[in-house]
């Protein structure tokens, strides 16, 4: 089964995670007791700092997180007959379009959460976004000052106002490349879908293939960054926050960015149901826990009450950001689980046509 990248990026994010190929499974939950299937290493460190150990206190409810979390062990539990290991299981977009059509999930309880703070484009019927990323335009700052940095994606393509190669991502579903590609050729940020896959191409094409570096997987543009194999590239923002944390010199902007961000979705097959809306109630509500996730993964959960309490620099960066609205596009997860298969062809076919 293809792993997304954008599950890839949690996994080893900028705060360097680790979660093991094998799943490890707690004790069945029992009515007081929910099990989470996540991405393990610091990430489940975190969740369960700010939000399964003060929400236990609260409620009595305790949270256990795992790791291993996929659409392949949604289906596992529904096709077993009993109740669900696991109650909350983390998916991607594409993969909760896929799991809400095979009845594999329940539609949110919004009687049970409080959705009031959460923008409506973050909301779904399944789900919201959580633990938002951008994926963004970045710059070795040693060959490109900030204030002489790209500022558009069609400055990104102005190769002779900045001449290189530019690192790419050749993953287009995870990445943004062929959304980045539309915009470059003066497509509105909220026209962007339906895809004009054709004109993306062509995009891409007077950007010329022999100023593109394609990458596979999301630490390999910030090595050519930091080498100084590339001076410009495409990037999540968290793993140039996490090479700048390591002494590297890299800036990015947040405008003109994609945002992604996974769903936390209630097993079809959970015996604790509102146990667990409760607790995703907790994860998208308390504003303390909130905060201080933020601060610690600089990622966005969707709850605008705690934005006035953020440092400005993590402020600043958020999708969430209000200043930010109109100046991001969201991926649509519908549009790419729609056509994922006949676009990444026809991308591999314009690849190898050159």
């Amino acid at each position: 089964m293809h792993l997304p990248k954008r599950r890839q990026l949690l996994k080893a994010s900028a705060l360097a995670l680790a979660a093991p190929a094998v799943l490890r499974r707690p004790a069945l939950a029992d009515g007081k007791a929910i099990n989470v299937a996540a991405y393990g290493g610091v990430v489940n460190d975190q969740l369960t700092k700010f939000f399964a150990e003060p929400f236990a206190k609260e409620t009595g409810i305790k949270v256990t997180f795992g790791a291993g979390t996929s659409l392949a062990l949604a289906k596992l539990q529904t096709m077993s007959g009993g109740p669900a290991q696991w109650d909350i299981i983390n998916l991607t977009g594409s993969e909760i379009v896929q799991a809400a059509k095979e009845k594999l999930i329940v539609p949110y309880d919004y009687s049970i959460i409080d959705a009031s703070h959460v923008p409506p484009e973050y909301k779904e019927k399944y789900g919201i976004k959580f633990s938002l990323f951008l994926f963004v335009m970045c710059w070795d700052r040693k060959k490109i000052p900030d204030d002489k940095a790209p500022k558009t994606w069609a400055e990104f393509w102005d190769t002779k106002r900045w001449p290189g190669k530019r690192s790419m991502d050749a993953n287009i579903s995870d990445g943004s490349t062929l959304e980045l590609a539309l915009l470059a050729d003066g497509v509105p940020l909220h026209k962007l879908f339906p895809l004009d896959v054709e004109r993306a191409l062509k995009s891409l094409d007077k950007l010329g293939r022999d100023n593109i570096v394609w990458y596979n997987t999301n630490q390999e543009p910030i090595q050519q960054l930091t080498s100084g194999a590339v001076s410009l590239a495409t990037a999540f923002h968290g793993r140039v926050l996490l090479a700048d944390k390591a002494g590297a010199s890299l800036g990015f902007t947040p405008d003109y960015a994609g945002v992604s961000g996974n769903y936390y979705c209630v097993s079809a097959a959970s015996a604790n149901k509102t146990e667990a809306f409760k607790f995703l109630n907790y994860m998208l509500t308390d504003v303390k826990g909130d905060v201080e996730y933020m601060k610690a993964t600089a990622y966005a959960i969707p709850n605008t009450a705690a934005l006035p309490q953020l440092p400005k620099d993590i402020y600043d960066i958020l999708p969430t950001n209000p200043a930010l609205k109109d100046k991001v596009f969201i991926k649509s997860d519908a549009w790419w689980a729609a056509n994922l298969d006949k676009t990444v062809q026809r991308f591999k076919e314009w690849q190898i046509g050159g």
